[in-house]
């Protein structure tokens, strides 16, 4: 069965107090992609390459959730 990934979405981060560090960020979408059966490769410090379709990494506030913060990985 394939898997389609959305064109955006939101990575979960348990400490969402304070922003995620880069190393922080790699690894929650590391363990995101393992968990669902994704392949991914770090193409640099805010970009990764999820099966083959680049995405930026986005780490701050995530909108509308009073002050948490988050990691979001959207298509290029």
């Amino acid at each position: 069965m394939l898997k389609f990934l959305k064109k955006a979405f939101w990575v979960p981060y348990a400490d969402s107090t304070t922003c995620p560090t880069v190393e922080k960020a790699h690894q929650a979408i590391a363990e995101y992609c393992g968990k669902n059966g994704y392949a991914c490769v770090f193409s640099g410090d805010d970009e990764v390459v999820i099966d083959g379709v680049a995405h930026e990494i986005y780490r701050g506030l995530e909108p509308g959730s009073r002050g948490n913060y988050g990691i979001k990985c959207r298509e290029k």
